[in-house]
């Protein structure tokens, strides 16, 4: 049998059938098969939601060091089948405080945060050595060996990974946002005095600013975890590390490099607070969104597993010369109004992206380039404090080649250890 009929067969099962086979997989084995063809693709996705919210699992937002910070859950909320977003929002609203010791105003204030997918475990690479290395006696291998092993095997770059707050200072808008490859976090600062009286932080009736806004205070803020967005791959690549994490918004970033462009700005952070800002409230693909869903039949089943009603392609839409001409006449039409969508800049971007254009590199994106250029994994970073501490520490007196050479050392120290550990503990 070619493997054209085989494929025709794969895309015609009911998807019924599809969902039963798609209930036995693992998230990260539904991830894979998506890319059989479009529909497939829509309805491994959305199951992947579906099954989330289904098995209750959570994201954990952890501000602070693990001895005496606080935790934030947030649940899954919504899916956004044009993004390919899922959207998780805290269970409670409530502001949780920014000082280690909430009962002391003066106490020091938290600066990182963490955010774990509640599926993400340790020790995802090369279980057979880890185990292997777990159950050795002392006499084959050394407690430094093991600890060697479970130090660079039981690694999981997505529970490493450490976010630096934003400043709370004043500025123009109360909400912040926190970004990364594949998820924006939005959250908002609230002051003590606001969080008792309401009316402190707003304007009067008149709209007027309250009195109360111009006093300063010295007391740190709260914190308030507004909500959540990642992408599918975000969430599967803790639980693989083999699965590489995709573009939050591509279209988006896409149209505001063009757009930059067109004002000679060529260079800027894509990950600064005015581009995020930027990112979330331009919704200027809506509009081509709303005319794939209108022209094209989504796999649609957010409703399926529990609920109402199922919503496929049929077979007979799937395959049909009708089908197959409406597809190619809408997908013509879609490439038309993506052209005519003209993005759009306020005027405080651009003179932000002017101003920071020396800034578009972090220290976090030089490490990972140059960690690239000497052919290390640029995700091992995380693996190690002093690196972590360079990028989101107070600052350090180690120099950005003396980290990548500290680092590069003991990738390749670690390479020729790892052989001999195998071949002692006798694993293939």
């Amino acid at each position: 049998m070619s493997s054209y009929n085989k494929k025709s067969m794969l895309s015609i099962l009911a998807p019924e059938v599809l969902l039963h086979v798609m209930s036995f997989l693992p998230l990260a084995d539904v991830y894979r098969i998506r890319s059989v063809c479009k529909t497939w693709q829509a309805m491994g996705e959305e199951y992947i939601f579906l099954r989330i919210r289904e098995q209750r699992n959570t994201v954990d937002v952890k501000i602070g060091d693990k001895r005496r910070g606080v935790v934030v859950k947030l649940v899954p909320h919504s899916y956004d089948r044009a993004n390919r977003i899922v959207e998780f929002r805290p269970i409670s609203m409530t502001a949780v405080p920014m000082t280690v010791d909430a009962n002391n105003p003066f106490s020091t204030c938290h600066r990182r945060m963490q955010i774990h997918f509640s599926e993400w475990k340790s020790s995802s690479q090369a279980p057979d050595l880890v185990t292997a290395a777990a159950s050795a006696s002392n006499t084959s291998i050394s407690l430094q060996d093991k600890a060697l092993i479970l130090f660079h095997m039981g690694y999981n770059p997505a529970l490493e990974r450490t976010y630096e707050l934003p400043s709370w200072g004043p500025s123009e808008s109360p909400d912040h946002f926190v970004g990364d490859k594949g998820l924006i976090l939005s959250l908002s600062y609230v002051h003590p005095s606001t969080l008792n009286d309401p009316s402190a932080a707003g304007v009067s009736f008149y709209s007027y600013p309250n009195h109360t806004t111009s006093i300063p205070t010295n007391s740190p803020p709260h914190i308030q975890i507004q909500w959540l967005r990642v992408t599918l791959s975000w969430i599967l690549s803790g639980i693989r590390s083999d699965i590489a994490q995709t573009q939050i918004y591509p279209q988006r970033y896409g149209r505001l490099s063009h757009a930059l462009a067109r004002h000679g700005c060529f260079k800027y952070d894509p990950l600064s607070e005015p581009v995020l800002s930027h990112i979330v409230h331009n919704e200027s693909d809506e509009p081509w969104s709303a005319h794939q869903q209108q022209h094209s039949r989504p796999a649609s089943i957010c409703d399926h597993p529990r609920a109402a009603s199922l919503h496929f392609p049929t077979v007979n839409d799937t395959h049909s010369d009708a089908s197959s001409s409406t597809t190619t006449s809408s997908s013509d039409s879609e490439s038309d109004t993506i052209e005519d969508v003209e993005e759009h800049l306020p005027a405080e971007l651009i003179d932000y992206v002017q101003v920071h254009t020396h800034e578009c590199h972090t220290r976090l994106s030089r490490l990972q380039h140059m960690l690239e250029g000497a052919g290390v994994d640029a995700l091992v970073l995380w693996k190690y404090t002093f690196a972590k501490s360079y990028v989101v520490g107070n600052g350090s007196l180690v120099g950005e080649e003396d980290v990548v050479r500290r680092i590069q050392d003991s990738e390749n120290e670690w390479r020729l250890k790892r052989i001999s550990l195998t071949r002692r503990l006798g694993i293939a």
